[in-house]
């Protein structure tokens, strides 16, 4: 007999809200290094201005221009 899984019935499964949410932080991560990178490529800004500007630590942002460049 085959097991069958509704939709909501996943969606209130721990494992897939785990999910959803790991997706969620990795596409705000990606669209900060994108900004960082475009802050710095297009204005010339120094990483201590990025990183008050986007509200990140300035590590985080010297990190990303040390492997985007």
């Amino acid at each position: 007999m085959p097991l069958t899984i509704d939709k909501e019935t996943m969606e209130k499964h721990p494992l897939y809200k785990d999910g959803i949410q790991e997706g969620i932080q990795k596409g705000k991560l990606e669209a900060q290094k994108e900004a960082i990178l475009n802050l710095h490529k297009e204005l010339n800004l120094e990483p201590e201005k990025i990183s008050k500007i986007l509200k990140v630590p300035l590590s985080f942002v010297k990190d990303v221009l040390n492997k985007g460049d």
